[in-house]
């Protein structure tokens, strides 16, 4: 029979508790429990040592019972080098798209925005450039494979116009998608040649499908392009709505 989840949780803290029995000869406090003064001394420590999003948490093993309740508006846990992360808390972060971060490493993995669906045509990401900057921004993005560009834009576009979400469309032939894109009601698609045109395009109408070839550009220009379209604003501006469609 399977091990159930919570189950493991528990195997882990007793293993836990039992190792530090062995080293330090007396029964220290369950791993992951805070004590009373830690629990009332702990918001005031936070404010002070903590960005605004993150949560700091000094125990050696991280369970969901040391983090339930608390991970509202954060989006990224910091825990002590060579701490214990349970995968149930494992599994909870991955779901909140939460950033969980070791002291002093600064290679954190990036969540992946919400709402973006990412569509790839062809060989569009079969240089090691276009693979970097979409692996380091993008993550485990929801993700549409084809050759045909067609395929992958009709897909894209129908996530996007249906569900409110936005997407990027990586192609060699970006003149052909950005085309198929803009017929459907409800797409504004720009062609982001560089981060200051994506920008542009934001600002001017609110974009909510990109499309890039990644060939020409390397990773750090393609990754600046992926991060001006995901944080720009995605609404149409009022005083073109009625012609560019979309929003009511």
């Amino acid at each position: 029979m399977a091990v159930q989840e919570r189950d493991l949780e528990a195997i882990v803290c007793e293993v836990l508790r039992r190792l530090q029995q062995l080293g330090d000869g007396f029964a220290p406090v369950a791993a992951g429990t805070r004590t009373e003064d830690q629990a009332l001394a702990e918001p005031a420590a936070q404010r002070c040592a903590a960005g605004a999003g993150q949560l700091p948490l000094a125990e050696r093993t991280i369970t969901m019972e040391l983090v339930q309740g608390r991970l509202d508006g954060v989006n990224q846990v910091l825990v002590p080098a060579g701490a214990v992360v349970t995968p149930s808390v494992r599994d909870e972060l991955r779901k909140r798209q939460i950033v969980l971060q070791t002291a002093g490493d600064r290679a954190a993995v990036r969540p992946f925005p919400a709402g973006l669906v990412l569509g790839v045509a062809g060989r569009a990401v079969s240089s090691a450039a276009a693979a970097a900057a979409v692996r380091a921004e993008l993550g485990a993005a929801e993700r549409i494979d084809d050759e045909c560009v067609l395929e992958v834009v009709r897909q894209v576009t129908q996530a996007v116009a249906a569900q409110s979400r936005i997407g990027l469309v990586l192609t060699d032939l970006p003149a052909v998608a950005l085309c198929l894109a803009n017929r459907h009601a409800g797409i504004r698609a720009a062609w982001g040649v560089n981060a200051t045109a994506v920008r542009e395009a934001m600002q001017l109408i609110g974009a909510n499908l990109l499309v890039v070839k990644p060939a020409p550009h390397g990773v750090q220009e393609l990754r600046a392009m992926i991060r001006a379209f995901v944080s720009g604003r995605h609404d149409c501006p009022e005083s073109y709505r009625h012609a560019l469609g979309g929003e009511p």
